[in-house]
């Protein structure tokens, strides 16, 4: 049995020893905790990003996007605010009310709710926006309990565009930081102002002169010069993203100077997040790219293994509906940033590991669960009817890939596979998300964003009571169905609205159990260069930055079409299409069933050899000739010298 992923189990105790530990890496002042009542230091809230705890009494915050997250019993519950501000309130994941210039007491459930277990979310629109939370008002009897652990943080630096400024709807909360963070079951931070630069000194767009590479490392925004310093010890992100430089482009900062300042923002910012791994954007506007990327590549020569830039060109294109004006992406434009962002973080930091749960151990170790009785029976993740349980290994992140289980129901409701799903809650459509399920008379795909939308369905005569093995395969748009027969997709549809998640299981109305749940992210590879993919190109092996579409630097690791016990690579994009080599050079090719095909198409997977804990890939029929890159270019050939054996050598 395999679980790669152990981060709670079902148990509700382990869940609130879990957020009490998380509340005081925050800096929540446990000693005057008044855990279950609700007031601002009441432990069982959860405080996202940087707060300001010093009187208990109120907990304030700054910065765009700034929310708290906590469950509470009841039907009611009322929100107490020390000053005004506007914000978005969502209860148990339903789409965000927005109260403007909320002040006092707010009412939240003008309309009571149903008894029960509720969440709660409330965060600032922009960076205008000081919340200063009091504490809750929770009907008679009802107290709070802590919310669901997520098991990423991620934090985002940048001026207007990443704090959701100009022709946003929801500003802060329909900015590509807050969906990339939303889509990747994180937490998330934007420590982000409104006209910005980073270089520090220069009267920029902002109130004043104060840059981002000072104000960065300061408790409250620009509009607080004498701000005192942030403990970053009261939160650690597991990745930062950084999105500076448009503002100190239109300011005429030259490229000298902000290729060091980059440099040692960058600097300063590892020295805070020692262990994140930190992704600095080409602005989307095309601004200031050579000085970003030569301060990335200075600092990854001097030793930063855990940095990439990330190349968005292609991403959003100015002067189209991707952009409200000339240097702001609309709505529209920050979806499309997010979809493309969300999987290349969880790629790149290689949070998208192999999942496998069996059940053989007799638990469930590692899931959490939405409604439903759940239990471990025979072996097999077993759940009693009801209408939308739902389950996920926490932690499991999933873009493209193979997701696999073997489902049983009786002859009432359906069950199936949850996929790149997010926003989870009790509830049942509470999810955004993909499902792929089946019931008496056919097979389905939908999905959910608090209410449900069937994309296609299929007829199936599928048995009761009997385990019905089901696989989803995801690449890109393109979403596949199969149960039973591995061979023919009994589904296949183009969808763009989910590009990444979590896994899960569910059901509707149905009782069912659930044995031999895997997920396998396709495999991708980098390069002795940092940051660069093996992909093809217009049918040319090379090696990139800039990948998009994503699925074309993904690979299917297949038995090798001339001898087993090597390796073939398969494109994602293109099933039935392999690298292979031709007179020294790698493209990628339909397989042709020719013996000198699946010769070209085999290699043998070799210890690095540049360094033996990653890998290089020998020629199947040319013994001593390795895949290596020059000029970016892929070819098969003999390694002499040193910088030979590094091009050939590859992370996967």
């Amino acid at each position: 049995m395999t679980k790669q992923v152990r981060l709670r189990g079902l148990v509700t105790a382990l869940t609130v020893v879990c957020v009490l530990l998380m509340s005081g890496m925050m800096g929540s002042p446990m000693a005057a905790a008044a855990t279950g009542d609700g007031s601002a230091s009441d432990a069982n809230i959860l405080y996202v990003g940087r707060w300001d705890k010093t009187d208990a009494s109120v907990y304030r915050s700054y910065w765009p996007g700034a929310y708290f997250r906590v469950n509470f019993t009841g039907t009611t519950v009322q929100l107490r605010l020390a000053g005004a501000a506007n914000l978005y309130v969502s209860i148990d994941g339903r789409g965000d009310v927005y109260y403007p210039g909320a002040s006092g007491t707010i009412n939240l459930t003008p309309a009571p709710l149903a008894a029960g277990v509720h969440t709660l979310r409330v965060a600032s629109r922009s960076e205008s926006d000081v919340l200063q939370f009091q504490g809750l008002i929770l009907s008679s009897g009802a107290t709070t309990q802590a919310p669901a652990v997520r098991s990423k943080r991620l934090e985002f630096i940048g001026d207007s565009i990443t704090a959701g400024c100009c022709a946003l709807s929801q500003g802060a909360l329909h900015d590509y930081a807050w969906l990339v963070g939303e889509a990747l079951n994180a937490d998330h931070t934007q420590i982000a102002y409104s006209g910005i630069c980073l270089q520090d000194g220069v009267a920029c767009f902002a109130p004043n002169n104060i840059g981002m590479s000072n104000q960065y490392f300061k408790l409250q925004t620009v509009q607080y010069p004498s701000s005192p310093m942030w403990d970053f010890t009261r939160y650690q992100a597991d990745a930062v993203v950084i999105n500076l430089g448009t503002n100190d482009n239109t300011r005429g900062i030259s490229d000298a100077a902000l290729q060091s300042t980059y440099t040692t923002f960058l600097q300063n910012v590892r020295a805070q997040h020692p262990n994140a791994v930190i992704f600095a954007l080409r602005t989307f506007g095309g601004f200031k790219v050579a000085p970003t990327l030569a301060a990335v590549n200075a600092r990854i020569s001097a030793g930063d293994t855990k940095l990439y830039y990330v190349d968005t060109s292609g991403w959003v294109t100015p002067g189209t509906s991707d952009f409200s004006d000339d240097l702001h992406p609309s709505e529209s434009g920050h979806v499309k940033i997010a979809k493309l962002l969300a999987p290349f973080i969880a790629k790149t930091a290689r949070w998208e590991a192999p999942f496998s749960d069996d059940f053989n151990d007799g638990n469930a170790n590692g899931w959490s669960v939405y409604g439903g009785s759940w239990a471990v029976s025979g072996n097999q993740l077993t759940v009693a009817a009801h209408p939308g349980a739902k389950a996920i290994p926490v932690g499991v992140l999933f873009s493209n890939g193979t997701l696999d289980a073997d489902i049983t129901i009786g002859t009432a409701g359906n069950a199936g596979l949850m996929f790149r799903a997010s926003r989870l809650e009790t509830g049942t459509d509470a999810y955004q998300g993909y499902f792929a399920g089946f019931e008496q008379g056919q097979v389905f795909l939908g999905k959910a964003d608090n209410n449900w939308t069937t994309i296609a369905s299929a007829a199936a005569a599928l048995a009761a009571n009997t385990a019905h093995h089901v696989r989803v395969v995801a690449v890109g748009s393109t979403l596949r169905v199969y149960v039973d027969d591995m061979v023919t997709p009994r589904i296949t549809v183009t969808d763009t609205s989910y590009a990444s998640g979590t896994i899960g299981v569910r059901t509707y109305q149905a009782a069912a159990r659930f044995d031999n749940v895997t997920a396998r992210a396709f495999s991708r590879f980098e390069a002795s260069l940092r940051g660069y993919f093996l992909r093809h190109q217009n049918g040319r092996g090379r090696i990139d930055q800039f990948l998009s579409p994503a699925e074309d630097a993904e690979w299917r690791i297949v038995p090798g079409l001339a001898n087993a016990s090597a390796l073939s690579l398969e494109s994602v994009a293109f099933p039935g299409y392999f690298l292979r080599h031709a007179n020294g050079e790698l493209w990628l090719a339909q397989n042709d069933g020719s013996a000198l095909f699946k010769a070209d198409a085999t290699w043998w997977r070799r210890p690095g050899q540049a360094n033996a804990s990653l890998s290089s890939f020998e020629s199947f029929n040319f013994p001593g000739s390795y895949i290596r890159h020059r000029n970016s270019l892929l070819y098969s050939e003999p390694l002499s010298t040193d910088l030979d054996r590094s091009d050939a050598t590859f992370r996967e």
